[in-house]
């Protein structure tokens, strides 16, 4: 029982710091041996965009790296949705739709609205912007460099255009 639980809690410590493309490696493995048609496809999908966007860098992708790659599939994955849903194909819906699911999995918790909102007072107080209009550059830039993974563009965006 406690050589289980050791063993248990040592598989959890690294799996804990494992980077997101042995994650996805992993989980893509695991997939196969269960036999997850779906799950096993969209790893698979994705593995093959880090390994085109390993290629185009010379290097490894960093998590960062692989995070925008799997919120480019998304955003690929809800286009096709849309077109899907105009055709009626409700059984390629809900393929699409679980995809779209598993690679939401792997992206870390976004800020919600009022978060958000938060962080760009905070980051205007900061940077000691008074004109949103000429220095919307600024704003965006730091909010990006500093919590590019954790914030949706299109929510910070909107909430720049209510400040203007």
């Amino acid at each position: 029982m406690i050589k289980n639980y050791k063993l248990k809690v040592v598989y959890f410590l690294l799996y804990e710091k494992m980077t997101l493309l042995e994650k996805i490696t992993d989980d893509y493995k695991q997939a196969m041996k269960n036999h997850e048609e779906v799950r096993k496809l969209a790893l698979n999908y994705l593995l093959a965009q880090i390994k085109n966007k390993k290629i185009e860098l010379h290097a490894d992708p960093s998590d960062d790296d692989i995070i925008a790659v799997i919120k480019k599939e998304i955003k690929s994955l809800n286009e096709t949705l849309l077109f899907l849903e105009k055709a009626s194909k409700t059984d390629e819906i809900l393929v699409e739709t679980q995809k779209k699911e598993i690679l939401q999995s792997y992206l870390p918790a976004m800020l919600s609205r009022e978060q958000t909102e938060t962080l760009i007072n905070e980051t205007v107080a900061k940077l000691w912007i008074t004109d949103l209009k000429t220095q919307r550059w600024l704003l965006m830039k730091e909010l990006m460099a500093s919590h590019k993974s954790e914030l949706d563009g299109a929510v910070v965006n909107d909430i720049i255009n209510s400040k203007l």
